[in-house]
């Protein structure tokens, strides 16, 4: 269950919204995209059973039909070593083909994930790690005490959030980064992850839209597919979606204001459409009036079309007055379908190999 640099790894928050993406995605593109799960930090109280419940409610289904997902559970590290197991053994007692996912200088998680290496394990390299100068001695330090050999291991070399860097700046940070990782040739499959997506819509303002810079495409696009044929291997492209890598963790929406929002992914571009606070207007009146903006008024030359995905299908439909597109979780599961989609034009539009 290798993939290539032409396959695509989005790292996901295991939330309602992009597990109903995830199971809503064409038929023809799943064998193309290995998705990584993030089990989400627990911040409501819940006991962490509870909240492992919550994430596993609709996951099997989610991920059925991909050869194999990874599962990384540092979020949840300050639950220990005992709710990563569990998370790890709910996986493997519902049938999913998955990677458990640690890294070399984590602890929490590397035990339980050393016991469920059914189908590989997975390291994610992170760039505290890279800017703290240990990678080099640290990798193979690992894969020594664990007696791992690197054609076992997924590696994700991961920039993380890099939404205030300019694309050459990311694109000379990441050459810098896969150099201080061994023998690219050797690992099952090697992947370069970023997120250029803003940490929140604060920078929009109401009644009104901003297109912003896949800065992580548009610097694995053009600095390292460009260069292909000098690299000793392409490693493969992955992004955080349509969310920050912060995520929405914590926020508490009884006190904290948000407003209804489209985000809708484009070849170089996102466009944020932002309408105001849901206390104001009810999100079930502020979506589709949202919609309405995007397929039919004055944002119609961004549409991609109905025809474009199961995403913009159902964008037209809440254009169009139906029912049941009135809330963030929706149009989170829309525009992450979308965004996977547009992912997977801007893979298949390129040259291979």
């Amino acid at each position: 269950m290798t993939f290539g640099a032409n396959h695509y790894v989005p790292i996901l928050k295991v939330k309602q919204g992009e597990k109903a993406a995830l199971a809503s995605v064409a038929h023809a593109l799943v064998p193309q995209i290995t998705p990584l799960l993030e089990i989400v930090e627990r911040t409501d109280g819940k006991p962490i059973d509870k909240h492992i419940d919550t994430a596993f409610k609709g996951l099997p289904h989610a991920v059925s039909s991909y050869s194999r997902c990874f599962i990384d559970t540092a979020a949840i590290a300050a639950d220990g070593t005992s709710a990563t197991r569990e998370v790890f053994s709910r996986g493997k007692a519902a049938g999913m083909v998955f990677t458990p996912i640690t890294g070399v200088t984590r602890t929490v998680d590397v035990a339980p994930a050393l016991e469920y290496t059914d189908h590989g394990i997975g390291l994610r390299l992170t760039r505290a790690e890279f800017e703290s100068g240990q990678l080099p001695t640290a990798i193979p330090s690992f894969l020594g005490m664990h007696g791992l050999s690197s054609s076992d291991v997924d590696l994700i070399v991961d920039l993380g959030a890099v939404e205030e860097m300019v694309v050459d700046g990311i694109a000379a940070l990441t050459g810098a980064f896969l150099a201080d990782v061994p023998n690219h040739q050797g690992w099952r499959t090697l992947t370069v992850s970023a997120s250029a997506f803003p940490v929140s819509m604060g920078g929009v303002d109401r009644h009104s839209q901003e297109l912003v810079e896949r800065a992580d495409w548009l610097a694995w696009r053009d600095h390292l597919h460009s260069i292909r044929h000098s690299l000793v291997r392409l490693p493969t492209y992955s992004d955080y979606g349509i969310q920050h890598p912060l995520g929405v963790e914590g926020f508490d929406f009884r006190f904290m204001q948000v407003s209804a929002a489209i985000r809708y992914t484009k070849e170089e571009h996102w466009l944020l459409v932002k309408g105001e606070s849901t206390r104001s207007v009810l999100p079930s009146t502020q979506f589709p009036q949202l919609a309405t903006r995007l397929v039919y008024g004055h944002l119609q030359e961004h549409f991609a079309g109905p025809a474009h995905c199961l995403g913009c299908q159902a964008i037209k439909a809440a254009a169009d007055g139906a029912d049941g597109y009135g809330s963030a979780g929706a149009w989170r599961k829309l525009g992450t379908i979308h965004h996977l989609a547009a992912v997977m034009d801007g893979l298949q539009n390129l040259a291979w190999p």
